[in-house]
């Protein structure tokens, strides 16, 4: 009867196990690695969003407080006249209306490819909280805002300022009809501008939270 050689069995088996290991390891790191570059794009792509937002909360929030003080300055107009083109400028202003638009492009887009399991739990659940209710506010005074554009300004504007053929009648604006509609509108800017300021807030602490997770 041959005699095994138990020794060399045990050392290929685990040269295989180890080979095996190894492999298995490697793909778990390559994995790993994969994950974590996906993660950091995802991040990097989202942290880009945010700059965006923060960048065009910051325009809104400048010519808010541009308005508001030209406004004040149109409600001043009967003790303090302005200039015809302080006037157009201010008119002009009314007549006009921004709204802010998020960029929530990545945070859907990674929802959609079911891979939001990358990041960690505490991260997901800021985002989720961040995209749903950071904004909110902003919707909110923002469609308080257009209703008293549609319903007030535009009106006031075809009806009163410029009803006649000889362009805009400056006596109406100085009646107690166009300084009511005008408080009202400027209560409305005062309140959006501060919904801007805590909508920049809560961007950058999501952004700074993004940082931290690189």
């Amino acid at each position: 009867m041959k005699k095994i050689n138990w020794l060399d069995h045990l050392i290929n088996l685990l040269v295989v196990i180890t080979g095996i290991t190894i492999a298995y390891s490697l793909n778990n790191y390559n994995e790993a690695k994969k994950s974590k570059e996906l993660q950091d794009t995802y991040i990097e792509s989202m942290i880009t969003d945010i700059d965006k937002d923060i960048s065009e909360l910051d325009s809104l929030i400048t010519d808010g407080q541009a308005e508001l003080i030209l406004f004040r300055r149109v409600m001043q107009s009967n003790k303090e006249p302005l200039s015809q083109d302080s006037l157009n400028m201010a008119i002009a202003s009314l007549a006009s209306m921004t709204t802010f638009y998020s960029r929530n492009i990545t945070y859907e887009s990674v929802k959609s490819s079911g891979k939001f399991e990358l990041l960690s739990l505490k991260l997901r659940i800021d985002i989720i909280e961040f995209y749903h209710k950071g904004y909110e506010q902003i919707e909110e005074i923002e469609s308080y805002y257009k209703m008293s554009f549609d319903n007030q300004i535009i009106p006031f504007l075809i009806e009163d300022a410029f009803s006649g053929n000889d362009g805009l009648n400056i006596t109406k604006l100085t009646s107690d009809k166009f300084r009511t509609i005008l408080g009202v509108h400027m209560s409305y800017l005062s309140q959006k501008i501060n919904a801007y300021k805590e909508g920049k807030r809560l961007a950058i602490k999501l952004k700074d939270e993004l940082e931290d997770n690189k």
